[in-house]
């Protein structure tokens, strides 16, 4: 039997679900002990190692004698765990020791209980690190946004992706900043570039599941990064316009167009995806036609005997799948999933999704295009390549957040006109 405590137990196997490929908020959610202390520990700890992972690895490498990789997934999870406690909590060493042996019993990795007892046991800050390595994000990355940005932005942008990333509300009632105000929390006004986000709030002092909110049960708002709204506004959808929302889920962009007043048809690959977006909407009050469909098969099929991009939409908001460099703070595992050939990758699929979407566009319609990732292979040159096919396209107008340096996502955005 484990002594481990449920929420370090939750975190380690949140961490093995990452190396596998999934999202650790995903598999938070479904791990982690009920509402409580242990809960916020999990996420606590699967959060802190893959923020601080090149500190953790580089201290548990200079204890190791053999390769970290090379070890079981269970026992590196156990180990980043244990190494994070000693590096970055305030567990007491004896503790954060003790624990990461019960980890292994409850991972079903005992016989590596002698290795992680003396390896965490021996746990110091690691001296020596790289410039990448002491901002905790991989080399090329931190090469590109140098490069791209300077150190000085790259050094400020790199650290702020440690911190827990900004609550930011989206409403259509301007009474609930006064209700959440009321409840004994900051609500601020979100500022992106100078101007005033309307209708967004910044929300600090909550803890707990953002559906314990006042509010959210009435359907008064959803969560939405500010950049994400942004780019949603670049559409400029009113009262009556005809919008596809060509990748639409989680939703947020399209419950803000739809707040407009604007007709949203809302599409995606994934149907248990756009069940979740139509499952919100519901409880937002707002209305949405809802369509599954992959991109990358070409333009909307017939529906019956009239094709659909011959109806075409009034405008049309692509926010393409991507590697989510942008979203690095949020989503702390994709700065060590992505490596540089995913750009290109990224890109053709990219491509082919807007090719596609802009057959549904009408002529003087707007087309917008954008990625939650700053880097140009996925939006600049993914747009100049759309332009370069389509003469009857015009650039209007581009976005760009990055450097994440103001609380939001970094996203790229850019807003055309067919003529």
């Amino acid at each position: 039997m484990s002594r481990a405590n449920p929420g370090r137990v939750a975190a380690a196997r949140a961490l093995i679900e990452v190396e596998q490929g999934a999202h650790v908020e995903d598999a938070l959610a479904r791990l982690a002990p009920p509402p409580g202390p242990d809960r916020a520990l999990s996420w606590f700890l699967a959060l802190g190692v893959l923020r601080r992972r090149a500190h953790v690895d580089a201290a548990l490498r200079a204890r190791l004698s053999r390769p970290l990789h090379g070890l079981d997934a269970p026992v590196r999870a156990v180990l980043r765990v244990g190494a994070y406690e000693r590096l970055f909590a305030q567990t007491p060493p004896h503790a954060a020791v003790d624990q990461a042996v019960e980890l292994t019993r409850a991972l079903g990795v005992g016989r590596a209980r002698g290795l992680v007892n003396a390896v965490v046991r021996r746990v110091r800050e690691p001296t020596g690190l790289s410039r990448a390595e002491s901002l905790d994000h991989p080399a090329w990355l931190v090469e590109r946004w140098t490069d791209r940005y300077g150190a000085e932005a790259t050094e400020a942008w790199c650290r702020s992706n440690g911190d827990n990333p900004p609550l930011t509300l989206v409403s259509r009632r301007p009474e609930l900043a006064t209700r959440l105000r009321e409840a004994g929390l900051v609500a601020d006004q979100v500022e992106l570039d100078g101007e005033v986000v309307e209708g967004a709030l910044r929300i600090s002092g909550h803890r707990g599941s953002v559906e314990q909110l006042p509010g959210f049960a009435e359907g008064w708002f959803w969560v939405q990064d500010a950049a994400s709204v942004a780019v949603a506004d670049l559409v400029g959808a009113g009262e009556g316009t005809r919008v596809l929302d060509a990748c639409a889920a989680p939703g947020g962009k399209a419950f803000r167009m739809a707040s407009h007043g604007a007709r949203v048809t809302a599409v995606d690959r994934d149907e248990r995806r756009l069940a979740l977006v139509v499952e919100s909407a519901q409880r937002l009050g707002l209305s949405l036609v809802t369509r599954v469909h992959d991109w990358t098969a070409g333009p909307l099929p017939e529906q019956g005997a009239v094709a659909v991009h011959d109806e075409a939409f009034d405008a049309v908001l692509v926010d393409a799948p991507c590697t989510g460099l942008g979203t690095v703070r949020r989503h702390p595992e994709i700065r060590w999933r992505r490596q540089p050939g995913d750009l290109v990758a990224m890109a053709a699929t990219q491509r082919r999704i807007l090719e596609a979407a802009t057959a549904q566009v009408r002529t003087g319609g707007v087309l917008v295009y954008a990625v939650c990732s700053p880097e140009p292979e996925e939006g600049v040159q993914v747009v100049e390549h759309l332009l370069g096919a389509h003469p009857d396209l015009s650039l209007e107008r581009e976005l760009c957040t990055a450097p994440a340096l103001h609380g939001a996502d970094a996203f790229y955005g850019a807003r055309m006109i067919r003529r």
